[in-house]
């Protein structure tokens, strides 16, 4: 894992919501030109350590503690009206949903060309000619007209678009992509992947990827970081966590994902239970009531992300029974 001159340093987040550490002691970096993918189920904090990055905390939510570098600044010590500022010309974010997120009722051209207008306080004739350049550059046919439309006149592969369009008009050096391809067909997701790759190659953008889907994250991440209920569970370069995962969560997470010499009709993979709510974490490793190889020490003491070496770490106190975890995950 590249941690050498990262463009973005989280360190020890930790987010509190009634009293419970929903986010517990995050840590990670994403150097330029490269994608740290936040991976796990769904009530893993992956969304909420995204928002926290730009100042977009749910107001039941607050950070405790934690940094948030962007190279040398603390964007968690930002006011907010310092934070307006930064977010979408430093630091910007894909939301998962466009229909959630494009207002109906402003044609698409206003709302991409907006940010630009506020960051650079251009006149508007500018701004609508950078918004009509920034839907060339992510592949949407006949610009110009398509300026004037509203978000429900387009696909929903074109309003994802227009997203990435509204994330990327200043130039960010730090994007947050939260599910980019969420019910996007096949086809549109590998466009938007496409994209994201160029954006990497040309710009030496810094990429923050949310996502459940693991074919994504091979085909785009540099490093991953497994999250579960709250805490990195294993962090490592790509090719190491899918060829050698050290945690059994991470091992049963890989195994739950269909494959093409699959017998025909057979049973999916599954990991028995679900993630814990915050009032049922325990003292010991969060992943224990699901794990198979759960001791009595798992149940009482919180495992350390352990070094295992060239950038790999997992927080398991059974990473010398990689034999075991193997078997289970098979």
């Amino acid at each position: 894992m590249d941690a050498v001159n990262p463009l973005l340093s989280v360190d020890r987040l930790t987010i509190d919501i009634g009293g419970a550490n929903v986010v517990d002691d995050v840590s990670f970096t994403v150097a330029p030109g490269k994608v740290m993918a936040l991976v796990g189920e769904s009530g893993c904090g992956k969304s909420l350590t995204s928002y926290a990055m730009l100042g977009l905390l749910p107001p039941a939510a607050r950070r405790t503690a934690g940094r948030i570098m962007l190279e040398n600044t603390d964007l968690a010590s930002l006011s907010e009206r310092q934070f307006r500022k930064a977010r979408g010309k430093d630091i910007s974010i894909i939301f998962q949903e466009p229909s959630a997120s494009l207002d109906p009722l402003t044609t698409v051209g206003s709302q991409i060309a907006e940010a630009y207008r506020v960051h650079h306080g251009v006149s508007r004739a500018e701004a609508y000619e950078k918004a009509r350049q920034m839907l060339v550059d992510v592949g949407i046919p006949d610009p110009t007209r398509r300026l004037d439309q509203y978000p429900f006149e387009l696909s929903g592969g074109m309003c994802q678009r227009i997203m990435i369009s509204i994330a990327l008009i200043c130039g960010p050096r730090v994007l947050v992509a939260d599910e980019p391809t969420t019910a996007l067909d096949v086809t549109i997701q590998a466009q938007i992947l496409d994209l994201m790759k160029k954006l990497v190659a040309d710009r030496g953008t810094a990429i923050v990827l949310i996502t459940h889907d693991m074919g994504v994250v091979a085909d785009i991440a540099d490093d991953v970081a497994v999250m579960y209920a709250g805490r990195i569970a294993e962090i490592a370069p790509v090719h190491d966590l899918f060829r050698q995962p050290k945690h059994p969560y991470t091992a049963l997470l890989l195994a739950s994902v269909p494959k093409l010499d699959d017998a025909p009709k057979a049973d999916l993979a599954t990991i028995e239970g679900t993630v814990p709510t915050p009032n049922e974490f325990g003292a010991g490793c969060r992943f224990t009531e699901r794990c198979p190889l759960a001791t009595d020490k798992c149940r009482t003491e919180q495992p350390p992300l352990f070094d295992c070496g060239g950038g790999h770490r997992s927080a398991c106190w059974h990473i010398g029974r990689m034999a075991e975890i193997r078997e289970v995950a098979a």
